[in-house]
């Protein structure tokens, strides 16, 4: 049994390495075509960072307690199921600062600290949202991801296009070189439909002061997304 295995893994791999080389052997044009396909996002994930400074350890977890308790609330307004609620553990630790006078760490108090994520999926509703977050006293919303729901298939018809492009680029150098093609030999996307590590636009760091919010602003409809894939083709020149 064995032996067969070892028999068949060689010829799968002698067949595989004579079909590189009679792929590299023949003449061929190489285009590369790109396809670009753009849209506004239309949800986003939110960053909501909690923040609280007191006296003691206590008071500042109790104080962030409350704060989240407030703020989770709102986002269930907002959400069709709750399970998408991340919420970390609270995170606490001594608050210091320099004094020159004093030439030392002068001790603030306690701090207490947390994140909670959560996709809002109907840009429509950001305004409304940021407003009631502003009645609560969280600290910052420290990221926001837009994205758009339909990314998937907007990279499918991306590569579609780059397709589309790389054939035209192929027939029409071979028409000013006066040359015949045949068949295409070989094609490689730069990307999967599925890859939407490049279809988000983030922003960061909205600071809440009093009842405004600080820095840039929050945006409700977000930068236009560019989906973009190129296609890499093959095709064989005929004699």
């Amino acid at each position: 049994m064995k032996k067969i295995l070892l028999i068949l893994t060689a010829l799968l791999s002698i067949g595989h390495a004579i079909a590189q080389t009679q792929l590299t052997e023949k003449p061929k044009i190489s285009a590369v075509g790109l396809g670009t396909v753009t849209a506004f996002p239309n949800a986003a994930q939110i960053t909501i960072n909690l923040k609280h400074l007191k006296p003691t350890l206590r008071e500042a977890i109790n104080e962030n307690q409350k704060t989240a308790d407030a703020v989770l609330k709102i986002i269930r307004n907002y959400v069709s199921d709750s399970t998408g609620i991340k919420t970390s553990l609270i995170s606490t630790d001594k608050s210091t600062v320099w004094n020159d006078k004093l030439n030392k760490e002068v001790f603030l108090g306690f701090e207490s600290s947390q994140k909670i994520i959560f996709t809002l999926n109907d840009l429509k509703r950001m305004q409304d949202f940021t407003e009631e977050l502003l009645k609560t006293k969280f600290n910052k919303i420290g990221r926001i991801s837009y994205f758009n729901t339909e990314a998937q298939e907007f990279n499918k018809k991306a590569q579609e296009l780059a397709v589309l492009d790389a054939i035209e680029t192929t027939k029409r150098l071979a028409n000013t070189a006066g040359i015949r093609t045949g068949k295409i030999l070989y094609m490689q996307s730069s990307a999967s439909p599925n890859d939407s590590s490049n279809n988000r636009v983030d922003t960061y760091e909205f600071e809440s002061y009093g009842k405004g919010m600080g820095g840039r602003g929050v945006s409700s409809s977000g930068d236009l997304i560019k989906y973009s894939v190129s296609v890499t083709t093959y095709t064989e020149i005929m004699d």
